[in-house]
């Protein structure tokens, strides 16, 4: 069996396999008219004007845009009348595939006033066809030169072009017909096999999908959505007329200006075709499962358009694995007795397509042992050296198929239709030049860059008798489904309390229960929900510094099981209670946060001590624990995010900081190293001697008893306690020097900016206030000026933005801006950032900025005072800090007071431009 690419001659671009990574720009030159001179030409009737001629073929052009070629051959008796779309399957849109094929069968059936078309030409005794591919349809016939035969087809061909039916009644009738051919193609274990290749090789590209389309779009596709197809694609200025064969040229010009002219140049626009796909990052497969009895291997390759330079030398390649005898494919496979045949059945394109290679065994041969020679054929081609006489012998082949066609005027007719797919009719003979330069050298270049592992794709095709395919159901409408539904009773409505200062204050019960600083904010909640914060501080600088990579497990295996309850029992019990329960923990400190209902809250209050103080840290949960940590921190070598952030972390180090450090910040090795040494029992031995309950703040909100409460926290705290004495860790203001730090990363579309300053300042400073609105003004919102510069006017980013964190004990506040961007984009990206930052230093602010800044800010404040959980954590964290919400309400009353003068003033006090740590990492050129 043979499998060989067509040369260009039936449809020479088929020749090569082309498709690829690179997109090459269609081919609209102008050429200056032909040097043949003005007497061998015919007349030109009004509004056809000549364009070229090459090798006897003459090119015209109507004033609506109607491209002519003709090529006459007087020893001929008959003529070839062929019309081009420049439209296929890759112009369909979503639901509408297979639709050009569709309309392809429709326009046969004729106009108002030709009656059907099929039937007329036959009548005439013409052989005639239409077909569809990705680029373009065609339809063609031919016809003796007798009567009145070549005026009929030329006005047929001008009537059918905008004035063909496309009814509702035919449709009905056609879609039947169409489905059977879709329903044939499923019988053809190829035709499956090389659908399912193509749609996994494409992510994005119509190339992914085939002429034929999909069956429910064939059978579905509205009667509306043909006819505008129909409009918007077959005009005159989207087709080309080529009629070859026995005419008198003079005669079938003024035909084709009669009867094509009185077609108006259409008003509309054709819809651009700007999709890209992108290169393929690895290899794929695919597998196909049916009823069959032969097995069959086919493995597709990316390659560029047929216009691209590389086209000719992948055409030569081609030829050159897949000719028998003397192809690579044919001698590793066929001869070695592996499989029946092998070829190459390429889908070449305007676009970048694909260039595939096909094998066929028996049912029983060895297929594992077929696809490893196969793929070391193709992917090794390029280590044994193209001879000379391999190319000339492709050379010499593909040239005599060109003079024979050329021999045959009405086959080029057709076949050019492949050219002009490709962007001119004038490739024909470009493809044949470039074809006679290909050297080995050009070929073993192309081997090498496209037949490669990461740009293929395979399909293998598994006779099986009986295939096990999963059809999913329909499933009914939702008026079917809800016919007889039934909701439950409402959730019992919650009361509203206004989301200020003053109101929840009034509502709020402070006290100290078991040693625990303790708010409560009871209140009706819908659903009886209630959110609890259990906040713990615990160790000290010391235990922190050598504790602290241990003390990092320790949260996360407390929710793996306790001493009475296995991971999974403790998560059916939670639950079954309808309650969530988290644990976040660090060396010096930890949070628990539960979520549950009133009815519940005892039980959940009961699984929390035990998560707390019955933890067992399993070994194999631990195991999990620390091969996840590492694969993290492994994964974040090459993320630009993790990268510049660990680097910005490490500028702001003390100088002189060493590893062992409290305030040291490791390299992404030293992490590595530092957590591989860590073992369990540095994780029960950190847990046993520091964890404790002696310092701790509990905020609770919703609907529950405060009794409840009360009685729970002498059982969760009590006898919960270390000989480690609490000390905050209080690390150092740092305030390096300016740099500017560039990290290239590899192999990375998207790209980070970060920039970082430190300043003193405490949030209870009432500058803290300005500053919050300046920063909310320059970057900490979708309306700022960051945001409004680089996203909304430059369209340089998705996420940018900044903002300014203060401490609430010590006296550090800092300054962070951020952008992510292509990297190409670097140099913009750090202007606008500097730009904007100095326009804000040296302009201020107006007051409608401000004013909006305050607006902003204080409806966020409430927005964050309105949910249960923000309120719970809130109020633990006023316990902590002995604050009550007469601190929002100061700090609110300052945020109202601020102007456009003091929002400046504290920008320029805190924020100098000059001390800028900034860091970029990306993939940079």
């Amino acid at each position: 069996m043979r499998f060989s690419s067509p040369l260009f001659l039936t449809a020479l671009l088929l020749l090569g396999v082309p498709a690829a990574a690179q997109v090459a720009p269609a081919t609209t030159t102008t050429t200056p008219p032909t040097t043949t001179p003005a007497a061998a030409r015919p007349a030109l009737p009004a509004g056809v004007r000549f364009v070229t001629e090459v090798e006897g073929i003459r090119e015209y052009r109507l004033n609506n845009g109607l491209k002519v070629l003709l090529f006459p051959d007087p020893s001929q008796t008959t003529f070839t009348l062929n019309t081009t779309y420049l439209v296929g399957s890759r112009h369909e849109s979503y639901g509408e595939t297979g639709m050009a094929h569709l309309l392809e069968h429709l326009v046969f059936k004729g106009t108002p006033t030709s009656g059907n078309l099929m039937e007329q030409l036959s009548k005439r005794g013409a052989s005639f066809n239409g077909t569809t591919s990705d680029d373009r349809t065609n339809y063609f016939e031919t016809l003796t030169n007798t009567g009145d035969n070549l005026e009929w087809a030329i006005r047929m061909e001008a009537d059918r072009m905008v004035n063909s039916r496309i009814s509702a009644d035919d449709l009905k009738t056609e879609m039947t017909v169409v489905r059977n051919e879709f329903e044939a193609g499923e019988n053809n274990p190829v035709g499956l096999l090389y659908k399912q290749v193509r749609s996994v090789a494409f992510d994005w590209h119509n190339y992914g999908n085939t002429a034929i389309g999909n069956r429910s779009d064939v059978e579905n596709v509205p009667i509306k959505n043909l006819q505008a197809f129909y409009k918007t694609y077959y005009q005159p200025d989207n087709a080309v007329v080529t009629l070859a064969g026995n005419f008198d040229e003079a005669q079938a010009l003024a035909l084709i200006a009669d009867s094509y002219g009185k077609v108006r140049r259409p008003w509309r626009t054709l819809p651009r075709q700007y999709t890209e796909e992108n290169p393929q990052d690895g290899e794929r497969s695919v597998a196909v499962r049916r009823v069959g009895d032969a097995q069959y291997l086919l493995a597709a390759y990316h390659v560029p358009s047929v216009r691209h330079p590389d086209s000719a030398a992948l055409q030569v390649l081609d030829q050159m694995l897949s000719d028998e005898p003397g192809g690579r494919l044919y001698q590793a496979l066929v001869q070695s007795g592996q499989a029946t045949g092998a070829g190459a059945i390429s889908q070449p394109g305007s676009d970048p397509g694909l260039a595939m290679y096909i094998a066929v065994l028996g049912k029983t041969d060895d297929a594992a042992r077929a696809q490893a020679t196969l793929l070391a054929t193709l992917e090794n081609a390029a280590r044994t050296p193209f001879t000379e006489e391999e190319v000339a012998r492709v050379r010499t082949r593909v040239l005599s198929a060109y003079e024979q066609a050329l021999a045959k005027p009405e086959a080029v007719g057709v076949a050019l239709s492949e050219a002009i797919a490709a962007g001119d009719w004038r490739l024909f003979f470009q493809q044949r030049d470039a074809l006679e330069q290909v050297t080995p050298a050009d070929v073993q270049r192309v081997a090498a860059q496209y037949l490669k592992p990461t740009n293929r794709t395979l399909g293998v095709f598994i006779p099986t008798a009986q295939p096990d395919r999963v059809a999913v159901p329909a499933a009914p409408s939702a008026a079917e489904v809800l016919k007889n539904f039934q909701g439950r009773a409402a959730q019992s409505a919650g009361e509203t309390i206004a989301p200020e200062p003053d109101a929840l204050e009034a509502r709020v019960l402070r006290e100290t229960v078991a040693g625990a600083r303790v708010a409560m904010l009871p209140k009706k909640t819908r659903g009886e929900r209630v959110e609890l914060v259990l906040s713990l501080d615990f160790g000290n600088p010391e235990t922190v510094r050598t504790g602290g990579d241990a003390a990092g497990f320790v949260g996360e295996l407390l929710l793996r099981g306790s001493q009475t309850l296995t991971r999974q029992q403790l998560r059916d019990r939670l639950e079954a209670a309808k309650t969530q329960l988290s644990v976040s923990a660090s060396a010096s400190g930890a949070n628990l946060t539960l979520s549950t209902d009133r009815t519940h809250l005892p039980e959940a209050l009961g699984l929390l001590r035990q998560v707390l103080r019955e933890p067992v840290f399993p070994q194999a949960d631990f195991d999990e624990l620390k091969k996840a940590a590492l694969d993290g921190l492994e994964a974040g070598r090459n993320d630009p995010q993790a990268v510049a952030g660990r680097a910005l972390s490490r500028a702001f180090m003390p100088q002189g900081a060493e590893r062992g450090d409290l305030a040291y910040v490791p390299t992404l090795d030293e992490s590595l190293e530092d957590v591989r040494a860590v073992t369990l029992a540095q994780v029960r031995d950190y847990y046993a001697k520091v964890w404790n309950g002696a310092n701790a703040q509990l905020g609770v909100v919703g609907d529950f008893d405060p009794q409840t409460i009360r009685a729970a926290l002498p059982t969760l705290l009590g006898g919960f306690e270390s000989a480690v004495n609490y000390e905050r860790v209080r690390l150092p203001l740092t305030t390096p020097a300016a740099q500017d730090l560039v990290l290239n990363v590899p192999d990375k579309a998207n790209a980070v900016y970060v920039a970082q300053l430190n300043f003193p300042l405490r949030d209870d400073h009432p500058d803290a206030a300005a500053l919050d609105v300046a920063m909310r003004m320059f970057g900490a919102g979708t309306d700022s000026r960051l945001f409004t510069r680089l996203r909304q006017k430059d369209g340089l980013s998705y996420t940018v933005g900044g903002n300014v964190s203060t401490s609430s004990e010590d006296e550090q506040g800092s300054f962070v801006s951020y952008a992510i961007f292509n990297p190409a984009n670097t140099d913009k990206v750090s202007a606008g950032m500097r730009e904007e930052l100095a326009r804000a230093l040296g302009e201020g602010f107006s007051a409608q900025e401000v004013a909006a800044a305050q607006s902003a800010l204080l409806q966020e404040l409430r927005l964050g005072r309105s949910d249960d959980a923000a309120l719970a954590g809130a109020l633990a964290s006023q316990a902590y800090l002995g604050r009550t919400y007469a601190f929002s309400k100061e700090y609110e009353a300052r945020v109202r007071a601020v102007t456009p003068q003091t929002a400046q003033a504290a920008l320029r006090k805190y924020v100098d431009p000059a001390k800028l740590v900034t860091v970029r990492a990306g993939t940079f050129k």
